[in-house]
């Protein structure tokens, strides 16, 4: 359980490409500095990538895609109704992520706790290519389905200010069975949750015209829940 942690907690990022992991990430640590719950929080490392992304965010712009070799690293420090974390992401760019090679691996063997974010659009190219790289997500995470992971993995929808989910559990079972059945690869991980998210609680040139604040919408529920889940 969480309490005083003398070392930083490793949470990596997994989407495809376009999926809103860097805004994701961007919009976690805005919605985590406003928490009337969280105490002390500081950037130690990726404040100038923060910083930027920001800046195309409050633009109307939304964050730049990050870059094929690119790294993103953002390690903050914080209290959690008294609790103090030290928590490092780990997010790279979706094609790499795709690509499987070495990176992947990588974030995978580092991560001890997962973000695994989900378009829940309609076009069966983008459903497919989602399922498929969630197999092979937990086939490598499990070893081939030979082992039990006590790893936990929180399955995020994003932009559900345009998808409107309710139900992130219910909407997760209808998104990916008409592909596979995907109980049959999550019967071995221990702790798993749906949630659904929306980074910018709507379109940010248009929130923007219209004079109104860019407003994240539970950003934080799945963090959280990996971070007492860890």
């Amino acid at each position: 359980m969480v309490s005083l942690i003398k070392r930083a907690r490793n949470i990596s990022i997994f989407g495809i490409r376009g999926v809103g992991k860097t805004a994701y990430l961007v919009m976690l640590i805005n919605k985590l500095s406003k928490m009337m719950t969280v105490r002390d929080i500081k950037i130690h490392s990726g404040l100038d990538y923060y910083m930027e992304m920001m800046r195309w965010i409050l633009r109307g712009e939304g964050p730049q895609p990050t870059k094929p070799g690119e790294r993103l690293i953002i390690h903050a420090s914080l209290r959690i109704n008294g609790r103090k974390l030290e928590i490092k992401t780990y997010d790279l760019a979706g094609g790499e992520i795709q690509r499987m090679g070495p990176t992947f691996r990588a974030l995978i063997d580092i991560g001890e706790g997962y973000l695994f974010l989900i378009e829940p659009s309609p076009d069966p190219d983008l459903r497919v290519t989602q399922v498929w790289l969630m197999y092979r997500f937990i086939e490598y995470l499990t070893q081939g389905f030979n082992k039990k992971t006590n790893r936990p993995i929180a399955f995020v929808f994003t932009k559900n200010d345009l998808y409107g989910i309710n139900n992130p559990q219910q909407a997760f079972w209808q998104y990916t069975n008409p592909v596979f059945n995907t109980m049959h690869i999550l019967k071995n991980v221990k702790k798993f949750a749906f949630f659904a998210v929306s980074a910018f609680g709507g379109d940010p040139e248009t929130l923007r015209m219209e004079g109104k604040e860019i407003k994240p919408i539970d950003v934080e529920k799945p963090f959280l829940w990996l971070i007492e889940n860890m």
